[in-house]
């Protein structure tokens, strides 16, 4: 065993453990790509749920004024 030969044996051996640290990393940073693409379609952005929640409460209170009409037309009924 040369000085040359171990020397080629451990540069050998520590390419090949850069390469799977560098394996592992590029897999984890496709996963974690994926991941981001995921979450833009599955999860909603803020000012969409802000929209959507003022929606709802024009809705809401487009029908509570009706029930309110409704229950004066019904005292003023009552008091009849």
């Amino acid at each position: 065993m040369t000085p040359e030969w171990v020397l080629g044996v451990a540069m050998t051996l520590i390419s090949a453990l850069f390469g799977l640290v560098v394996r592992g990393l590029s897999d984890a940073l496709k996963s974690l790509r994926a991941d981001v693409e995921r979450i833009k379609t599955d999860y909603q952005r803020r000012d969409d749920a802000r929209r959507d929640h003022e929606s709802v409460m024009d809705t809401l209170r487009d029908l509570k004024s009706t029930i309110d009409r409704i229950d004066n037309k019904l005292d003023r009924k009552a008091d009849k």
